[in-house]
């Protein structure tokens, strides 16, 4: 079960007045000249020594989310829905933190859009979750089925960051009925952050996360070497797929860290022989688009998706 003082489950994005952002689990506050987002980033101490706990039983729901189920519930519902209906060919997994989650839009509309593009049968399920890691990505597609399907994960400046216990899933249990509805959208109705709020944060990564980006990278991207391979001798295709970032807030003050972790992933990609799909220059993302820096409101999902969309078939990926 999800324990907000834990995990990084948390609703990301809130926010204190008077500039404050809170990095829970961590215990470390630090103040801006304006007011940014709080940030729940990873566990206390004694959490991260804590023996892991298994969960087992129907997937709770999200406190707070009108009864629907959480995000962790949902890949559980769909992992163990796919045991006993065996998925189509064509299957295509999006793997990820919540930036993923919020780049797309249902599955049902998203795998109408896929079928239209290729003409045939495809079915797509958005797996991803509130500070998902790499970790949690692998004990997903030890869950799922072998021998098909296409995992799209997501790489990006907050995924070599990500730290906290990872979930479990059950590798088991089966479950007869279709996953129930789930909230996959959080930012949904909200007005987006001005640019000049954006920049700010901005300058607050580079001051106050870059340091821990630098320090876990080289364990991040061990993680993502590893959930490579097990895709692989799973017999599921993995894609690597740069995640949605706010450019014009960005500029070129975070150009080192992407360009270290694109230079890896490029290369993890050429030797392992598979696809690195990188669109974020090309398309015309606007800072409207973008509720923070990460999260894509409904203007930028839609163009996010049918891009992507359309590289899976162009690229031949599926």
């Amino acid at each position: 079960m999800r324990h907000a003082t834990t995990t990084c489950r948390g609703h990301v994005g809130r926010f204190l007045a008077a500039g404050c952002l809170v990095l829970l689990g961590a215990g470390a506050i630090a103040t801006l000249p304006r007011v940014a987002p709080a940030r729940a980033s990873e566990p206390t101490a004694a959490a991260t020594a804590a023996p892991e706990t298994v969960v087992s039983g129907p997937a709770t729901t999200f406190r707070g989310a009108r009864g629907l189920v959480s995000d962790w519930g949902h890949i559980r519902q769909v992992a163990a829905w796919l045991r006993y209906r065996t998925p189509p060919r064509r299957v295509v997994y999006l793997l990820g933190g919540s930036g993923s989650r919020e780049s797309v839009t249902d599955e049902a509309a998203w795998s109408r859009q896929l079928r239209r593009k290729t003409g045939r049968r495809v079915a797509a399920y958005v797996l991803s979750s509130n500070c998902q890691t790499f970790v949690e990505d692998a004990r997903i597609i030890k869950a799922l089925p072998k021998g098909r399907g296409i995992a799209l994960i997501n790489v990006g400046l907050s995924r070599f960051i990500m730290y906290h216990v990872p979930d479990t899933i059950s590798s088991r249990a089966e479950r007869k009925t279709p996953p129930s509805p789930w909230w996959q959208h959080h930012y949904d109705g909200k007005l987006p952050h001005s640019l000049s709020w954006k920049r700010e944060y901005v300058r607050y990564w580079h001051t106050n996360r870059l340091g821990v980006f630098t320090a876990r990278y080289d364990g991040r991207l061990e993680e993502l070497t590893a959930l490579v391979d097990l895709c692989l001798r799973r017999g599921v295709r993995p894609v690597l797929l740069e995640m949605p970032l706010c450019t014009a807030a960005a500029r070129h003050d975070l150009d080192d860290p992407l360009a270290r972790y694109r230079r890896d992933c490029k290369a993890l990609a050429a030797d392992r022989g598979i696809r690195y799909l990188s669109f974020l220059s090309t398309i015309r993302l606007r800072s409207s688009d973008f509720y923070d820096l990460w999260h894509l409101l409904r203007t930028g999902r839609a163009k996010w998706q049918d891009r992507l969309s359309r590289e899976l078939v162009a690229k031949h990926i599926i």
